[in-house]
């Protein structure tokens, strides 16, 4: 058989464009996501990408041949087993709804867990695609219990939202905190020093240091002296040895809305030594508030996203849209004022356990 590929924006398209080039005999073997590039990730879908099989020799379709109904053929059968098989690309599968399924299948409208989803604060995007792929995965019919639907959810929300590659309190290279004011740099900064003095026995060096406004974290230096870590008002010339943890670097946060802070930002952090850089969020801020946030950030290459204020925020199942809607994975999960307090790795697990609710209970 010869494999072609094929290059779509929607589920619609990829179906019209497979079945108008290669006939009903072709057979897909292999469906691929193929994310937008940059910012545009925040709010358009990925494209897709179908590998399909066609007979060799492909039988030729005469033009004034008229297009077959849309039954369910060969096509659509394989990719449906390929759906279930739990293969390497079944998180998609709900890129690729068969329009064709028999009428007697639910609706999204019969589907219990739909209020649910909606009142944890997904948005109609996200919750669209969880009762597609609900359609695909009980074709049989609705499951006798809602906790059934409501576990099947959650697994496909673990396998779509990133997670960090390694937890970056453990890293060496000098961290530079941004964000906003109020987003809760300083306190994180506190709560990043107390893990790494209990924790690893290992003593940061703290730089204090002013943007376009001064900082006046008096609060940081007073706990600096606490825990014993070096504070800095300027950027020096360390040497760290086995027993000192990285440098920690605080900057007054900066509004989106003024570009001269931003520039100025942005050009101090350039002269400062090869670092990693965490952008900071407050979690009860909108959602509108937090993208667009993330998107005057952006520019500035951070690593990951810290979210604090989680212990004010009741509806985590908003942040998810937040979290599934961007490149750059949240790294760290911290509360509010209180030290150390909640200051964790984030895990889709532990995150997905306070988005939903028990499945027992439902």
């Amino acid at each position: 058989m010869n494999t072609f590929s094929i290059i779509a924006d929607s589920p619609q398209e990829a179906i019209t464009k497979a079945r108008q080039t290669f006939g009903p005999e072709a057979v897909i073997q292999e469906v691929r996501k193929q994310p937008r590039t940059g910012l545009s990730r925040l709010w358009k879908q990925p494209r897709l990408e179908l590998v399909v099989a066609v007979p060799s020799p492909a039988a030729s379709i005469p033009a004034d041949h008229p297009p077959e109904p849309e039954t369910p053929s060969s096509f659509f059968d394989a990719y449906q087993k390929q759906s279930h098989s739990g293969g390497t690309h079944s998180k998609i599968a709900s890129n690729l709804v068969d329009e064709s399924r028999d009428e007697e299948q639910p609706s999204s409208h019969a589907w219990r867990v739909e209020p649910l989803l909606r009142r944890m604060g997904l948005s109609d995007y996200w919750v669209d695609r969880l009762l597609d792929r609900l359609s695909i995965r009980f074709q049989a019919g609705l499951p006798d219990y809602v906790k059934d639907e409501l576990a099947f959810c959650r697994s496909l929300l673990m396998e779509e939202l990133p997670s960090p590659k390694q937890d970056p309190r453990l890293s060496r290279r000098p961290i530079l905190l941004m964000g906003a004011p109020g987003c809760g740099k300083t306190t994180v900064l506190c709560k990043w020093m107390t893990h790494l003095v209990f924790q690893q026995q290992a003593i940061p060096e703290i730089w204090r240091l002013d943007g376009d406004q001064p900082n006046t974290a008096e609060s940081l230096s007073l706990y600096s002296e606490m825990l014993g870590a070096s504070i800095s008002r300027f950027p020096t010339q360390s040497h760290p040895n086995a027993n000192h943890g990285p440098i920690l670097i605080d900057m007054p946060g900066v509004s989106m809305e003024d570009g001269h802070a931003m520039k100025t930002f942005e050009a101090r952090a350039e002269e400062l030594p090869d670092h990693d850089r965490y952008l900071v969020l407050n979690a009860c801020y909108a959602t509108k508030v937090l993208e667009d946030q993330i998107k005057a950030f952006m520019p500035m290459a951070p690593k990951g996203i810290i979210l604090t204020h989680l212990d004010e925020e009741k509806s985590w199942g908003r942040l998810t849209n937040l979290l599934l809607g961007t490149n750059c994975p949240v790294c760290l999960l911290s509360g509010g004022q209180k030290i150390p307090g909640l200051f964790e790795t984030f895990r889709p697990t532990r995150f997905l356990t306070n988005v939903f609710p028990s499945c027992s209970a439902a």
